[in-house]
Parts: C-alpha cells; structure tokens; sequence
C-alpha cells in the first residue's frame, strides 16, 4: 500500500501544480483522488500506450495492485461518509453503443464499485446530461448542480470521465460563533479585504519552517479520521504574500518534508482561520493532455479495447468538480479541552493566502486540495 499512497499523493501535488500555473491567483479547490480513481479505472481497460500514458502520470509503475489499493481506500471513505457531511461521486460513463465487454463489466464491480455507467450519450445527449446533473447534485447533497454545461455531450461523446466531491466541515473543536468577526485578510502584499475570521484555542499540530518561510497547521475534524491542511508563509514577502513562492516549491518530496507528522508539535494553538465557502469546476481534458495523457482523449490512437471490442472509444471529457463549506460547526466545546501543563502556546493567524488539503488520517492521502487568496468580489 505504500507505493499506492505514494502515487497518489505524487499526482494530486502535480495536478495541483498545473492547476495553480493556469489559476495563478484565484481561489480553486478540486479533489485529485476523484481524478485518480476515474482514471484508474479507465486505465483498467486501456491496453498500449494509452495504458502506458495514463500509468506514467499517475504514477502507478511501481504499484503492483491499483485496483486493491483504490476498493480499500473507497471502503474507508465509505465509512467516513457514513458520519459526516463528506460526499465523493467518481465515474466513468461510457456510451451504450460501445458495448463494454461483461468481463469488464465484471472486473469493475468490486474495486470501482458503481463507478461504471452505461449510458446512451450519442442519441439522447440533452437526455442523459440531464439524468447526470441530476444523480450528482443527489449524490452531493444538492451541493453540486449542473455539472456538464449545455452542448457538452453530443453524437461524438463516447466515454465522460467525471468526479465530484463536497466536504461541509465540522470540527473536533467547536469555534464559538459569538468570537467570530471581521478582520483584515492579506490579499496582497499592499491588499486586504474583510473577511469572517473564527477564532479558538486549542491542540493541534503545527510546525514552522523558516529557511523556506512557511508554516504547517493540522486541524482534526470531528472523528480525527480527516483533518485540515494548511500551508501558508510566515511572513508577506511578495505580491501573493510569499504564497508564490511555496506554490514554486511546491514538489512532492517537499510536501512530505514539509507536512511529516513526525515535525508537527503538538501545541496550545491560538488560531484565527477565515470561514469561507468554495466550489471549482473543471475540465481537465486540456492538463491531463499536457501532463502526459495525450492517446487517451484522441480516437485515432485511444486503445480501450480491453474495455470494448468496439473502435473509436476515446476519453471525450474530464469533469471534475469539488467544493467545501469552512464554518464553525464543531463536536467540542474549546473551553472544555484538558490543557496539558507542559504544552507549549503558539499563535496562528491565517490572514493571508494559504493552501489547503484534506487530509485522510490513516493513509496520509489528500481527498482534496485548494489554495485560498480571500474572498472573491460575489461574496
């Protein structure tokens, strides 16, 4: 399972980063892991170079069971989804007149469990958009809605890739609400705006690393199998508040370094954090392309034929959509946290651009990552 959890956490940090090149200042969030999983199981049944490109980017040459890996983490966010607000929706529809082999059908069930749809898109395509927008905003609580935009799907639409996830966060520690208030956000290095900024004290992780001007905190959500990420520089040293920088530096390798749980003291921690709310939507068929997946979306050269006898099934659109809602809401009232005698205090406010992850507990995982610069114009 290490070099699974590996792989993922390498591609989310490389979708992140090409994300960050093309949104170079706005606020986005998206969730790498409904990427991975779609292609996962597109990649399950592509055969030669299309196979080889899809397994490159994602990383999956040193895994030796993706599909393991993939139905044991779908099990434990099944769980977690069971208790909280955490909805995940991760597909692959593929045009009923492809015919999709049983022995594929089969194959997906157990690790990629309704994952699969078998859908007539080239005839009715207003049609199954529809059933589509309708299933995800379902799945997601009413949180996503009209997800593929009209015309997307038409006669030439074969196989839809399409993950969605929303996250309404509730805390292991309570913030009281009658604390919140506005206060100045850093937009920039000579920019601020208002935002509702909480406010509580209490244990959480957090580490400072200020060679590379940054600092590490780590929020447990309700249940401690889920926390908060966040990333942001300790001191304004640029337009975008040092956030640039991180952004540049911002490789695998260091988001281990940098995020280890073994570095994170575990302190008193007296923390201002925005409340805010944000939802992306993407269509990443253009940046998987330019990251390397280039056979899969052309339908002279895709090869799925280990998915359909069928020729000319091709990925035609990447969909992927994320959200979270920041808010007070907690388990915990802070006032009743046992202080530890010996437990150092540490102030931290969040009053600049950051960016965000949440963060699967048991596996270190990234279910979905974002970059926060203040609140926009409409909020």
């Amino acid at each position: 399972m290490d070099c699974f959890r590996v792989a993922n956490a390498a591609f989310a940090i490389d979708l992140f980063s090409k994300l960050s090149e093309k949104n170079k200042s706005e606020n986005f969030i998206l969730s790498p892991l409904c990427v991975s999983s779609t292609l996962a199981l597109a990649f399950k049944g592509a055969k030669g170079n299309t196979a080889t490109e899809i397994e490159k980017i994602t990383h999956f040459e040193k895994v030796k069971d993706c599909d393991f890996g993939f139905q044991t983490l779908a099990s434990d966010i099944s769980r977690i989804s069971a208790t909280s607000s955490l909805k995940m929706v991760k597909h692959v529809y593929v045009d009923s007149s492809f015919n999709c082999t049983k022995e594929f059908m089969n194959s997906t069930k157990k690790p990629y469990p309704k994952q699969l749809e078998i859908i007539d898109m080239k005839s009715r395509a207003e049609e199954a958009r529809n059933e589509i927008n309708n299933s995800v905003k379902d799945l997601t609580g009413g949180n996503i809605e009209n997800m593929l935009t009209e015309g997307l799907l038409n006669e030439n639409t074969s196989m839809v890739l399409l993950g969605a996830m929303f996250y309404k966060g509730c805390w292991l520690y309570k913030f009281n609400e009658s604390e919140t208030k506005e206060c100045e956000f850093h937009v920039t290095k000579g920019e601020t705006k208002l935002v509702q900024m909480m406010h509580l004290e209490a244990p959480l992780g957090i580490r400072t690393v200020k060679e590379q001007n940054l600092m590490i905190l780590d929020i447990p959500f309700a249940g401690k199998q889920m926390s908060l990420l966040i990333i942001m520089p300790i001191c304004i040293e640029d337009e975008s508040t040092g956030l640039k920088k991180i952004e540049k530096d911002l490789t695998y390798e260091n988001y281990v370094k940098w995020t280890d749980p073994s570095r994170m003291a575990n302190s008193k921690v007296k923390l201002s954090l925005p409340k805010f709310k944000t939802t992306s939507c993407f269509n990443l068929k253009d940046t998987l392309n330019s990251m390397g997946i280039k056979d899969a979306f052309n339908g002279e050269a895709a090869d799925f034929s280990g998915m359909s006898e069928n020729k000319g099934l091709c990925v035609s659109e990447a969909i992927y959509s994320a959200g979270i809602d920041i808010a007070e809401d907690g388990t915990e009232a802070a006032d009743a946290i046992r202080e530890r005698v010996l437990m150092s205090k540490t102030e931290c406010n969040v009053n600049r651009s950051f960016i965000y992850a949440i963060k699967h507990s048991k596996t270190q995982g990234i279910l979905c990552i974002g970059r926060y610069t203040g609140p926009t114009d409409s909020c």
